[in-house]
């Protein structure tokens, strides 16, 4: 057979090959795509692609733990308390995992259903440690209703409700009622106002979810009005200085209406009118 010499040219005019043509390229490539689609179709209803996958990712998280992307430690930020066994329990995880293994935002979620816990955030710090942030609730009083306490925010939401553990807020400021939670954030900040008559304070009552009954460590409660109830209490507070109110056995103080302050003391009652230029 003879060769063609790689000196020689052939000057016969070349053809081009037909699969190459403008006209044929759309056709193949309509045909290729077909195929795949049809084999993707197959491979799904029979379950080759989730398998495939499946050991396509277990396949890479093994080779990446092969490098030292494991789970070596899990540093925990802003727990008080979270009880710690809680937290252990939602975590779930093992030392030595492929640390690409663990779902930050799952996590978050399971970490965020805690009783405890308002946000929290989750995030790998690679090679090798979990990094855990906990944004706590901040109980700011102690919720008495039907005939159970909890603990309650600023918001009113309630983080927990009974149990040993709550024993140990008792020294949080009491409120009681329906409706008091969601008002306790005001109602405390108008009694630390004035910090004597604070110290008096044993409890608010929520009435009516309209106003506040404030009961009082010597057994007198001090009935707020509906509106203004800040300058009825400091009306309170001038009126103690000068008559010493607690110093008496007092039944109650009504401060409902804003041009005297009723006194009832044991089962006498009095009335005082505001001194003059004294705001109302």
């Amino acid at each position: 057979m003879r060769q063609l010499s790689v000196s020689s040219q052939n000057k016969r005019k070349r053809t081009q090959v037909w699969w190459k043509r403008a006209t044929v390229r759309p056709l193949i490539f309509s045909a290729v795509m077909g195929i795949v689609a049809a084999l993707l179709t197959y491979a799904a209803k029979t379950g080759l692609t989730d398998l495939a996958s499946m050991r396509l990712e277990r396949a890479t998280l093994s080779a990446t733990a092969k490098t030292g992307l494991i789970l070596r430690d899990v540093m925990v930020e802003g727990r008080e308390n979270t009880p710690l066994k809680d937290l252990r329990a939602v975590v779930n995880l093992e030392l030595d995992q492929p640390i690409l293994d663990i779902d930050p935002h799952g996590l978050r979620q399971r970490i965020e259903a805690l009783p405890w816990v308002a946000t929290a955030s989750v995030e790998r710090q690679l090679p090798d440690i979990l990094h855990i942030r906990l944004n706590e609730h901040r109980p700011i009083a102690m919720w008495q209703h039907d005939g159970t306490f909890s603990l309650i925010n600023k918001e009113g939401d309630v983080i927990l409700t009974g149990g040993d553990d709550i024993k140990v807020f008792a020294h949080l400021p009491l409120v009681v009622g329906e409706g008091a939670p969601e008002h306790s954030a005001q109602v405390l900040a108008i009694l630390r106002s004035e910090p004597d008559l604070n110290k008096k304070v044993k409890a608010a009552v929520r009435v009516s979810d309209r106003r506040w009954d404030i009961a009082m460590e010597n057994g007198a409660f001090i009935r707020l009005p509906e509106d203004n109830p800040e300058k009825a209490w400091s009306r309170l507070a001038v009126y103690n200085k000068e008559n010493l109110l607690f110093d008496k056995k007092l039944a109650s103080i009504d401060m409902r209406l804003p041009d005297r302050i009723m006194v009832k003391i044991d089962d006498l009652e009095t009335i005082r009118k505001p001194v003059g230029g004294q705001d109302t």
